[in-house]
């Protein structure tokens, strides 16, 4: 794939996306320095790694599959790091998440990568999928990439698949619409 510039709610779609690759949910907090922590519900078929960079820099969370086919999802929790900053909103997102897929055409084998739009019950934003052209052995074929916005922080993710993993997306996808900030930071 090109290097492209990089209490808990289970609602009827998360649980289908999750029936979808045959396990149950995993619930798992995430801790985020100075801005509580990020929840996630995503299939106990994957395992999660957080990474976290030196303060006051934001963490990154790596999901991949315990077991078979390969598949990666990146999720960087993003929120303003000067003070006076602010965080982008809606319209920013959009226009960030456009940006990035004009700079995936080129790679693609569509020939308009189209914004999508991401909803929950209290989440917001965009993301796009696209199919490499010329993957290199061990690259992944698929991108699906974007931002969403929800409480005091955005998430920009990256889903990375390859053929017959559409139930890996759809979960992916699913997961970050019920995503959640809480105010404590346990993990």
């Amino acid at each position: 794939m090109p290097r492209f510039a990089r209490r808990t709610l289970m609602g009827p779609l998360l649980l289908t996306s999750c029936a979808a690759l045959a396990g149950g949910i995993t619930v798992q907090r995430f801790a985020l320095p100075g801005h509580g922590a990020l929840e996630l519900s995503f299939p106990d078929s994957w395992h999660a790694q957080l990474r976290q960079p030196p303060s006051p820099l934001p963490p990154t969370i790596t999901l991949a599959p315990i077991a078979g086919a390969p598949f990666q999802i990146l999720i960087t929790a993003v929120w303003p790091i000067h003070a006076g900053t602010s965080l982008p909103g809606v319209a920013a997102i959009h226009d960030e998440v456009a940006g990035a897929a004009k700079s995936a055409a080129p790679e693609s084998l569509e020939r308009t990568l189209p914004l999508r739009d991401l909803r929950g019950p209290r989440n917001q934003g965009y993301y796009f999928f696209t199919t490499d052209r010329a993957p290199k052995p061990g690259e992944f074929k698929y991108l699906t990439q974007g931002i969403v916005h929800l409480g005091g922080i955005n998430l920009a993710f990256t889903v990375l698949t390859n053929e017959g993993q559409d139930a890996v997306v759809k979960a992916a996808l699913d997961m970050l619409r019920v995503a959640m900030q809480v105010s404590d930071g346990a993990v």
